[in-house]
């Protein structure tokens, strides 16, 4: 009989504990996920799973986000899940990859609404801007990321209701972490900018802006609070 059971347990806890990784819940290990970024409900496993809203800094990201893994991709030496987001209407996808090459983001399409992401900057903060975000890029990595084009839509500022929106830009982040922002077609206030992004203090660089001919008094209580750089005001970024 002891032998018996010895023999069946070589079986069983393997089995056993094969059930427990696939069951493991995705609620133990997003609770680590640091500030300040925060989840909603959290469901289903590390496997596949959902959470409902993601935020950061209090104000909601995504409404929603799926996950699900892709064990085909074990044999390419990598643990590989697909994700879906949803922001409002807008859906999104990316590709999170760990193993060999390295932790990654692949295949990364996403909207974001714009003002959660801008309020954490203390130079853009005060000025409230909102719209949409369109986010792309091959692979975003912690050193080292393809170009990520960002696609501002529907620029707004809760200090200029009477100009909103105002136009929709470009911005550009480089493999070394240069950046760049210019207009998208015709914009009641053109926006230009250039600088570097510091892995440690954010955003570094300067923007400058000029209200569209005849369009200034709209402006008036966004501009009025920068120098002036020649015929344009100008904002710096950073420290």
């Amino acid at each position: 009989m002891k032998q018996f059971i010895v023999h069946r347990s070589k079986f069983l806890i393997p089995l056993l504990i094969l059930f427990l990784i696939l069951q493991f819940p995705a609620s133990f290990i997003l609770k680590f996920v640091p500030a300040p970024v925060q989840l909603g409900g959290v469901s289903g496993t590390i496997w596949s799973g959902r959470l409902t809203p993601l935020g950061i800094n209090g104000q909601q990201l995504l409404d929603e986000v799926r996950w699900q893994w892709q064990p085909t991709r074990l044999f390419a030496g990598q643990l590989v899940w697909q994700l879906e987001t949803r922001y409002g209407q807008q859906t999104g996808q990316a590709r999170l990859a760990l193993g060999l090459g390295g932790n990654r983001l692949e295949a990364i399409k996403l909207t974001l609404p714009a003002a959660p992401l801008f309020a954490l900057d203390k130079k853009l903060s005060p000025f409230q801007l909102s719209g949409q975000l369109e986010l792309e890029a091959l692979t975003i990595r912690a050193k080292q990321s393809s170009e990520i084009s960002l696609l501002w839509q529907n620029a707004s500022s809760l200090v200029t209701p009477q100009a909103n929106p105002f136009g929709s830009y470009m911005i550009k982040l480089q493999p070394n972490l240069d950046w760049q922002i210019a207009p998208q077609g015709s914009a009641l206030l053109a926006i230009n900018g250039q600088g570097k992004i510091h892995p440690k203090r954010g955003p570094q660089g300067s923007l400058l802006l000029k209200a569209a001919s005849g369009k200034e008094s709209l402006f008036a209580p966004l501009l009025d609070r920068m120098p002036l750089n020649g015929d344009q005001r100008e904002l710096k970024l950073g420290s």
